[in-house]
């Protein structure tokens, strides 16, 4: 008996998510470098720019590097939707089955069962505010949506977590944290 069992379908948005994802738990030297870069480019405008034309292009052209953190991700999720939509091809939609050592990855489509995932060969898991990651490359990897779980999220991370023997990376922003913070207030009954 499978421990959960998830569908998956992704859309635009699920497959930016999880390139987004891939970006923050992958390319963790490319965001350092591109932030001491930044800081490195205003210092050196203030400092010898005094105001004028090229020191206004620099910091510029650096804030661009803090802002652009996503563009490679963005385009790279853009282009695979492009890809599929103009083959007539559907997005990926799929179904987990979470058993004692593996998971096992079915096509939606045609009910193919695709190569299982070995727990030991998790390379990376993460989390937002929607959804668990599992990777089984720092090229590839798959999107568990919170809401398929029915309520039964904290269990999921601590059952991924034990048979992967990884930690599960969050990407908690405060507006993530206050977005789920009114969440909960929403649910509390009231205060007298």
């Amino acid at each position: 008996m499978p421990a959960y069992e998830v569908e998956m379908r992704h859309d635009r948005k699920s497959l930016t998510d999880l390139a987004h994802m891939q970006y923050d738990l992958f390319c963790g030297r490319n965001r350092m470098a591109r932030g001491l870069l930044s800081a490195l480019l205003i210092v050196i405008a203030l400092l010898y720019g005094g105001g004028s034309w090229w020191s206004l292009m620099i910091i510029a052209y650096a804030c661009y590097l803090l802002t652009s953190t996503y563009a490679a991700s963005n385009r790279t999720a853009r282009r695979l939707a492009d890809q599929l939509e103009a083959a007539g091809q559907p997005l990926p939609a799929s179904r987990y089955v979470f058993e004692e050592k593996k998971m096992r990855i079915f096509n939606l489509s045609d009910g193919e069962e695709l190569d299982a995932l070995p727990y030991g060969e998790v390379v990376g898991l993460g989390e937002d505010y929607d959804a668990f990651y599992l990777f089984r490359s720092q090229y590839g990897g798959y999107r568990i949506p919170k809401a398929e779980l029915g309520g039964k999220e904290s269990a999921f991370r601590r059952f991924a977590e034990e048979k992967t023997g990884k930690l599960f990376m969050r990407r908690d922003t405060p507006l993530n944290r206050l977005r789920q913070w009114l969440r909960t207030r929403e649910r509390e009954p009231m205060h007298l």
